[in-house]
């Protein structure tokens, strides 16, 4: 951003600024840029035309006009209880202009797909689908909260639209669902991840394979007895490898300390001040055990005692609406989340079921205390919540297979960079792209990860290491070839080359071709021919010319493979190896071993000269034939 000199703006502060002078300044303002972060990337909100609206989104009827009139009640008692505390978010204006109460703002609904079943899905989904605008200023509560079917129109909206939008799929998937206004950490608000892990370097945990015990022959020879003490060597190696961890351990501790430090924030002037929305989900509905928060914005579930939240001022669902009565100065990790404790919740609305709480210290008899709840019935029934103004949310399949708001999101986390795109949307395939650096700064990659969906050839994932240019390439099954894994090295012409395949999908049963520049390695499973290894020595490239193309021979000059013993036949007839040795001309075919055998029966064939079809070809003789028979 350029800034003005400070002699300019005082000199031109006493000044009569003149038609140039307009023109000049506005000339200067201009040429002012703001970098903006990913989460202000975002296509223009599109502006709202009224005539297009339903009425219940430009005015009020009876039942909200007086829930409006109950809210302001509500709040200035609370401003009168609380002088000192923050106003409440109770009847924020929405995308018109109407002032409507926020828990009508709720609309329970559940999309006919399959992934907003359960909270995992809705969360990733709102995370993905919407893009972020940040509270301005950020320690004030929001001037409007749009409705979810304009937020889902528009694919933007702040926080508090963010967790609107979530909780009302998540009240139409059956969870006991609200939404917070509170306090958070600047990180969390600002959706800055820079600091924290990526989700795909996560290493999984690796089941623990079991080793394959190796039989004993009763003819091995046995070994002379260990004199030694078998206690005292353990010991030592105990000692040995608990010094070694021990010093490994404090290597690992002085490392995280000073990778701490350097990466230590500034501190954040406005810390417990920042205000920030999320969603509190309940146990008991859908089997869930535990309480637990879904930030929106990121698609996170976390534990309620989570550092990340400052505290809490109000929240609510369809239903009713809860101001929050607990210390929150040490983060809410002493919070409960029982809304029929009136001493830690005040309720909006009265029900049923919490005013027959409040009263039921007051000893009364059984004909008394059925004409008060009469009555209570009778004075409840006013303060029923009212049906939601918003009109029913539905998701177009392609906008759900599109997903994020122009095609793309970009991620920032720890030494690395995701993004994410639609499928379709780029000729490639390309779906998932996480560059993994080095350094913090993100300017020196160290490994490219790349996912493809829907290709032709099968491709769904690509490893590039820079360090080494090897590439790693992995493919479903459906291929012709069935190929697997294809690994090479990339910017070298001559490179080695290493394919796995599907083996059980090829009627040969290769498993896997290791090709260098002047030989291959070929690997069989399960071949009906018993072979299991093929490996082929190349001599010097020859190019032939046909047909306006060139082609490039390779000569072979050895050519070896290797079978399984075949049970059908008699060892001494079944072929265990054969080496064809084109220089030498020579072939070598050895048999495999009887099981009172040492030593394998072998022949080694010479070729005559010449081809076979010229007339002064040297015919075949038996004494081109040498062997051993056992």
């Amino acid at each position: 951003m350029e800034v003005f000199p400070k002699a300019d703006c005082e000199k031109d502060a006493n000044v009569t600024i003149t038609d140039d002078g307009v023109q000049e300044l506005k000339s200067r303002l201009s040429n002012i840029r703001i970098t903006p972060t990913v989460a202000h990337i975002a296509k223009p909100r599109p502006q709202l035309d009224l005539s297009k609206c339903p009425s219940s989104y430009k005015e009020n009827c009876s039942q909200e006009k007086l829930i409006l009139a109950l809210a302001e009640n509500f709040r200035q008692q609370y401003a009168f209880v609380y002088p000192y505390n923050k106003p409440l978010l109770l009847c924020p204006v929405n995308e018109c202009g109407v002032q409507k109460f926020v828990s009508t703002t709720l609309r329970r609904t559940l999309l006919p797909y399959p992934e907003l079943y359960n909270w995992e899905g809705c969360a990733s989904f709102v995370s993905d689908y919407l893009s972020l605008e940040l509270l301005d200023p950020p320690t004030e509560l929001p001037k409007q909260l749009s409705s979810p079917t304009w937020a889902l129109q528009t694919q933007r909206g702040t926080c508090f639209d963010y967790s609107s939008v979530l909780c009302s799929l998540l009240l139409g998937a059956g969870y006991n669902a609200y939404c917070v206004s509170g306090y958070a950490t600047k990180e969390m608000c600002l959706l800055d991840q820079s600091r924290q892990e990526c989700p795909l370097l996560q290493t999984p945990i690796q089941e623990k394979t079991e080793e394959r015990k190796k039989t004993k022959s009763k003819y091995s020879v046995k070994r002379q007895p260990n004199l030694n003490s078998l206690f005292e060597k353990r010991q030592e190696e105990k000692r040995h490898t608990e010094a070694k961890e021990a010093a490994l351990k404090e290597q690992l501790e002085q490392a995280e300390r000073l990778q701490k430090e350097e990466e230590r924030p500034t501190p954040d002037p406005l810390l417990g001040l920042r205000v920030h929305s999320w969603v509190l989900v309940l146990s008991g509905n859908r089997d869930e055990p535990k309480n637990f928060f879904i930030d929106p914005l990121t698609g996170k579930s976390y534990s309620p005692t989570n550092e990340n939240f400052l505290g809490i001022e109000s929240v609510w669902n369809h239903q009713n609406y809860w101001v929050n009565k607990q210390d929150c100065s040490f983060s809410v990790r002493e919070m409960t989340f029982y809304m029929d404790d009136l001493s830690k919740w005040e309720y909006m609305l009265c029900d049923p079921s919490s005013q027959s709480m409040s009263n039921i210290s007051e000893p009364r008899t059984l004909q008394e205390s059925e004409d008060v709840e009469e009555e209570e019935m009778d004075e409840l029934k006013v303060f029923e919540m009212p049906p939601s103004w918003v009109t029913k949310v539905a998701i177009a399949p392609p906008d759900v297979e599109m997903r994020f708001p122009g095609g793309m999101k970009v991620f920032q986390y720890r030494k690395a960079r995701l993004e994410k795109f639609a499928p379709y949307f780029l000729k490639d395939g390309l779906v998932t792209k996480l560059t993994v650096y080095k350094d913090l700064d993100c300017t020196q990659p160290s490994t490219i990860k790349e996912w493809f969906s829907h290709r032709s050839d099968c491709l769904y994932e690509r490893e590039h290491h820079t360090d080494s240019n090897v590439t790693s390439e992995h493919f479903r099954p459906g291929r012709r070839d069935a190929l697997r894994c294809h690994r090479y090295v990339t910017l070298v012409s001559a490179t080695e080359r290493q394919m796995d395949f599907y083996s059980q999908a090829r009627a040969d049963g290769l498993a896997r071709r290791i090709k260098k520049p002047f030989e291959m390695t070929e690997t069989f499973e399960d071949g009906d021919d018993f072979l299991f290894y093929r490996h082929v020595v190349y001599g010097k490239h020859v190019k032939e010319f046909c047909a306006e193309e060139v082609f490039e021979l390779e000569l072979q000059q050895r050519v070896e493979e290797r079978f399984h013993r075949d049970p059908s036949k008699p060892a001494s007839k079944d072929v265990a190896e054969w080496v064809f040795m084109m220089s030498d001309r020579q072939i070598r075919v050895t048999y495999h071993l009887e099981d009172d055998q040492i030593f394998p029966t072998w022949l080694n064939f010479m070729k005559p000269n010449g081809p076979a079809f010229l007339q002064k070809a040297q015919a075949f003789d038996p004494q081109m034939v040498s062997g051993f028979q056992v």
